[in-house]
């Protein structure tokens, strides 16, 4: 969590301050004036947020890979589920106590930075135009994709089939709903995709976990 929020908020950080920078330079050397007019195009042809939300996407994704790995892959190699499952605490409470922890790590380790980085962008002092409402709702969208890494890798550790068979459908199927969702214009397709694979993934998940014998 803490690695994952440094890149982020270092990354993202450097490339919000160096465009910026980038951005009042420019002004200074057109020579513009207060009262001069100003074409539309040279304060809405690019976003501030782009370069960070390009890193928004790769540290979620690697961020739910992380989590899937270390809460659901690692136990099955150190063989310590039975001691777990065996302990006082159900089964339900067990999965509860994962998802819930994995969740509040997103919020917490990406969420957070992201309101942090958006607030930034939106400084009248720093840009002409701030960023639209709506990017700031694709990047929670993007932290909702980490969390859908973190499904897949989790059904993909808890299926007993092979790696060589079907094992890795849980990831695949993770990979395909984040592939379709980058291809959506509409942010309510892109929504609604992202709930379905959600909704799909962690059905799978309640009934392998409740059901497999470790």
């Amino acid at each position: 969590m803490l690695l994952a929020a440094i890149i982020f908020l270092a990354i993202g950080g450097f490339s919000l301050r160096a465009q910026a920078y980038f951005v009042q330079s420019n002004w200074l050397s057109w020579g513009l004036s207060p009262g001069s007019v100003v074409e539309p195009y040279r304060l809405t042809h690019y976003s501030p947020l782009a370069i960070t939300g390009i890193w928004l996407v790769i540290t979620s994704i690697g961020l739910g890979l992380a989590l899937g790995v270390r809460h659901f892959l690692i136990p099955l190699f150190t063989r310590t589920w039975p001691f777990l499952l065996h302990r006082s605490a159900s089964r339900q409470m067990i999965l509860g106590a994962k998802l819930t922890a994995a969740t509040i790590a997103f919020v917490v380790s990406l969420g957070s930075v992201w309101i942090g980085l958006y607030w930034y962008a939106c400084r009248s002092e720093l840009f002409m135009v701030p960023p639209p409402v709506r990017v700031f709702i694709e990047g929670w969208l993007f932290i909702v994709l980490g969390l859908v890494v973190y499904l897949g890798t989790a059904m993909t550790a808890l299926s007993k089939a092979r790696w060589y068979t079907t094992k890795i459908l849980g990831l695949a199927f993770a990979m395909v709903v984040i592939c379709m969702i980058f291809l959506q214009w509409r942010l309510s397709w892109a929504l609604a995709m992202v709930i379905i694979g959600v909704v799909v993934l962690l059905s799978q998940i309640i009934d392998t976990f409740l059901n497999r014998e470790f």
